[in-house]
């Protein structure tokens, strides 16, 4: 019992040096980059604070390879190592480190949640002075991508000057609506104007056209620059389950190979386990982003047997 307490302070102490060493090297870099803006000191702290903050959430995995990686350097360089996998098997370590690996998944499957948290505070400090005046729209299903564009106009807050929006297909641009001659109307954007473009032909429809629902709504609820909205309503469940899964066993296959005993050798190749490190983070990161259309449910699932088999190779030597 006290030496699971002592694995476990041990790593919460790792994790504790890794955030804040790298949460301070990104602030610094974000204000570097943000010195040039023309905001008050102020609110250039503010945005650099939460532009750390942010990089945290696209990639929480890197925490957990850095912690776990000076864990195991800190253990072997103290020669306690050999008395952690002499005394706890790879079962006993895994029932330590349980609660950082929820933590960890719960973080990832979160992530995208508190990214956009985060940008909406940054758009409202922006907001406040009036500098955020265009807005994307990207609306997506499996295999289609609806991108509007709005640009407002600075000095009448209520008015939008211009609007764009293009929807693609495997690539290609199938449609599109432009339109400088906007109005409001019962909350909605309409167009007097319109330029259209479909089946490679462009044309101008004169006559009066809605081309969003709600619009003030949207805009005043979405402070944001970039809003992201996936329309795909199928299989949900089915996308929950496979990613927290994948990345389940992402976690596992880090800190399996981290904490096998392989890392006890006097010779041991780091190198090696390096590479593989770095293989197993990039096809976390990698793999999750690609759509193959047709095919992408067997392709994510051939991408989890993978995950699987890389836990059981690394298992069977233990």
């Amino acid at each position: 019992m006290t030496l699971s307490i002592y694995i476990f302070k041990k790593f919460i102490i790792a994790i504790t040096i890794c955030t804040v060493v790298t949460y301070l090297i990104f602030f610094i870099f974000s204000l570097i980059g943000n010195l040039s803006e023309s905001f008050s000191f102020i609110s250039i702290l503010y945005i650099s604070l939460l532009n750390a903050l942010q990089i945290f959430t696209y990639i929480p995995s890197y925490i957990f390879i850095l912690s776990i990686c000076l864990f195991v350097l800190d253990l072997k360089s103290r020669n306690e190592l050999i008395i952690v996998k002499e005394y706890t098997k790879l079962r006993g370590l895994f029932l330590v480190i349980s609660p950082i690996l929820i933590l960890f998944v719960l973080l990832e499957y979160k992530k995208d949640y508190a990214s956009l948290s985060i940008e909406k505070f940054k758009s409202n400090l922006i907001n406040e002075r009036n500098l955020n005046n265009i807005k994307l729209l990207i609306e997506y299903d499996d295999y289609k991508k609806k991108y509007s564009i709005f640009n407002k106009n600075i000095e009448k807050n209520d008015i939008v000057e211009q609007y764009l929006s293009y929807q693609i297909k495997n690539f290609k641009i199938e449609s599109g609506e432009f339109s400088s001659n906007l109005i409001l109307k019962e909350n909605d954007l309409l167009s007097n104007e319109t330029t259209l473009y479909n089946n490679n032909n462009f044309q101008v429809d004169t006559f009066e056209k809605k081309l969003f629902d709600d619009f003030s709504i949207f805009w005043s609820e979405n402070p944001e620059t970039i809003i992201k909205k996936n329309s795909t309503t199928s299989n949900s469940n089915y996308r929950i389950i496979k990613s927290n899964v994948f990345t389940t066993l992402f976690y596992f296959c880090v800190a399996m190979v981290f904490l096998s005993k392989k890392l006890i050798e006097r010779n041991v190749n780091f190198l090696k386990i390096f590479l593989l490190v770095l293989f197993i983070f990039f096809y976390h990161l990698v793999i999750p982003k690609i759509m193959i259309n047709n095919f992408d449910y067997y392709f994510q699932f051939i991408s989890l047997i993978v995950f699987l088999l890389i836990f059981l190779k690394i298992k069977k030597y233990e």
